[in-house]
């Protein structure tokens, strides 16, 4: 058997292991098959999807705003699933929010559209939440943290080291094994970090604002659209900041969050009677 035909055999035999046929393509370590990347994004943009009603029920209705309780088993592991899954911070994300509605479309708002720009809100929320976080850390803490000071593994996923192990790791490591895990976590990431420039742009720059107050609720098809597919965030989010400490976003009408943090997740509402 001569070289060729000897090297030919050993690339059927390793995507034979893998069940692939020859005509597969080798990322750097690691055979795949083009309907593997399409495998890869749905499952990973299924799991943004996810993330974004967990937030709304859990992070922001729950213990943000405590207008439903939830066992502290169900908010660890919550907060341990959003930050492998999308690295997000549980208290940095309470604390910058709690701070944005002290100061909301004011300067001191970790991501007014009125003093940064509509599109860097948009485009940049996920890096505004946690910047803040950092540059106020022992104020906002102090300030708006006291209630969490019991529950270690949220302070420990906020340590800088930890978090940016997992942050790199997961973008370092997706790029090694090739496109199929590559696709795996920009699908998780991306949408999900679209949608909460989303809610912080558009939910205080467009739509109606019946209640007076700052933010705006969804008007239209595709604002209503885009509000179903983040939690009800943009539904009701000029009521919200009128009522932040209701559970519910909208009144009389469905509340895709509510209706989540309660069927699914199991929660218990302490205020939704607004």
């Amino acid at each position: 058997m001569n070289k060729t035909l000897f090297q030919v055999s050993c690339r059927k035999a390793v995507l034979a292991g893998y069940g692939l046929r020859d005509g597969s393509y080798m990322s750097w370590s690691v055979p795949f098959a083009w309907w593997h990347v399409g495998l890869a994004f749905l499952a990973g943009a299924s799991i943004a999807e996810f993330n974004l009603y967990l937030v709304t029920a859990v992070l922001h209705r729950g213990m943000c705003h405590r207008a439903i309780a939830y066992p502290a088993l169900v908010r660890s592991g919550v907060a341990l699933w959003l930050w492998l899954t999308v690295s997000t911070s549980t208290l940095s994300w309470i604390a910058a929010h709690l701070h944005h509605h002290a100061n909301s479309d004011q300067d001191e708002d970790p991501h007014a559209p009125s003093s940064k720009g509509f599109w860097h809100v948009l485009l940049l929320t996920w890096y505004y939440v946690p910047h803040w976080a950092r540059e106020n850390w022992e104020g906002a803490a102090q300030r708006y943290l006291a209630p969490f000071r019991s529950e270690r593994l949220l302070w420990w996923l906020e340590l800088p080291a930890i978090f940016r192990l997992n942050f790199y790791f997961q973008i370092f490591g997706s790029l090694f094994v090739g496109p199929v895990a590559a696709t795996f976590w920009l699908s998780r990431f991306v949408p999900y970090l679209l949608a909460s420039g989303y809610v912080n742009a558009v939910g205080h720059t467009l739509g109606a604002r019946p209640y007076g107050a700052v933010g705006t609720d969804a008007t239209g098809v595709w604002q209503t659209i885009a509000g179903y597919l983040i939690g009800g965030e943009p539904l009701g989010h000029n009521f919200h900041h009128r009522h932040p400490s209701s559970g519910r976003f909208r009144l009389g009408r469905f509340d895709p969050g509510l209706w989540f943090a309660i069927h699914v997740m199991r929660g218990v509402p302490r205020n939704i009677s607004i």
